[in-house]
């Protein structure tokens, strides 16, 4: 598994090894940190997981979506996602209480 022994792998249809660096309950939250990655020229691949083999289920705790990125960008990818994380860049920014001004 290259220089990353304890870093979650899998193998792209590329046939390329991807590494998961976050993991998400769906398309819509893997795409924050999918953006941020990109944003900063990281490739990046979402592996969607589905809970059921008759029944796709994508959902809660019977799917999911893994955010993976090549080897070459690992440690970069993790140190970006947990430094949006430290500095609260996870969340919404407090409500304006202030009323609104008509003219």
């Amino acid at each position: 598994m290259g220089s990353n022994p304890n870093a979650v792998t899998r193998r792209g249809p590329d046939n390329a090894i991807w590494y998961v660096v976050a993991r998400a309950t769906d398309m819509a939250n893997a795409a924050i940190p999918a953006g941020l990655l990109r944003s900063a020229d990281i490739p990046v691949y979402l592996f969607r997981e589905a809970g059921g083999s008759v029944i796709p289920v994508s959902v809660g705790l019977l799917g999911g979506v893994d955010v993976a990125v090549p080897e070459a960008y690992y440690a970069e990818a993790k140190a970006l996602l947990e430094a949006d994380v430290e500095n609260g860049l996870d969340e919404l920014p407090p409500a304006d209480d202030t009323p609104d001004e008509e003219a």
